[in-house]
């Protein structure tokens, strides 16, 4: 048996259809995080990032730190921030959540992506971000993947995070580091 509803044209098709039945749970319960964060999930897999922050705001401010969606809603609101250009906002939900996270290599991932990003918006504060680009990167190898984390996405905590430092060391020109680092995403 073969479950294709995670491809793109299926996607595509349920997009318009989840978020509606979304609304209409949220009509009935509309402070509920859980299904403001699936709404946020909505938006955000149908690429309109703009929509998505603000059922993330929503559902971040209304759940706690134990809310069993917390770490999945945490990492895709700071993707979701930084893909609709709310870099600082990101950053700040980031600095507010770190405390939270500090075994989550999907946690890590996004940040170095968020603070990478930033840093090309930014050519001036490289040499003070890309150090913190590093580390994070750095980090998720030295968590490794945590499977048992919500959301978590297997390669962040090895091969994922090894092929952007491979990257981040191409871009800086340190070739050494960068095969070092090349070799160890491809094994």
């Amino acid at each position: 048996m073969h479950h294709d509803g995670y491809r793109q044209a299926a996607l595509a098709r349920k997009h318009g259809r989840n978020g509606a039945l979304l609304q209409r749970a949220l009509g009935e319960h509309p402070d509920d995080p859980y299904l403001l964060y699936q709404l946020g999930k909505d938006h955000e897999t149908g690429g309109d990032y703009a929509a998505a922050v603000p059922p993330y705001r929503e559902a971040l401010a209304r759940s706690g730190p134990d809310a069993p969606f917390r770490h999945d809603l945490v990492v895709r609101a700071i993707y979701t921030m930084k893909k609709a250009q709310l870099h600082q906002e990101a950053i700040a939900l980031a600095d507010a959540e770190m405390a939270n996270w500090q075994q989550s290599p999907d946690y890590y991932f996004a940040l170095g992506d968020l603070l990478l990003d930033w840093t090309t918006l930014n050519p001036d504060a490289a040499d003070e971000l890309l150090p913190m680009v590093e580390a994070s990167f750095q980090r998720c190898l030295e968590i490794g993947d945590q499977p048992q984390l919500d959301g978590s996405v297997q390669g962040r905590g090895s091969h994922l995070a090894a092929h952007n430092l491979a990257v981040l060391y191409e871009g800086t020109g340190n070739l050494p580091r960068a095969e070092a680092y090349r070799r160890l995403a491809a094994g």
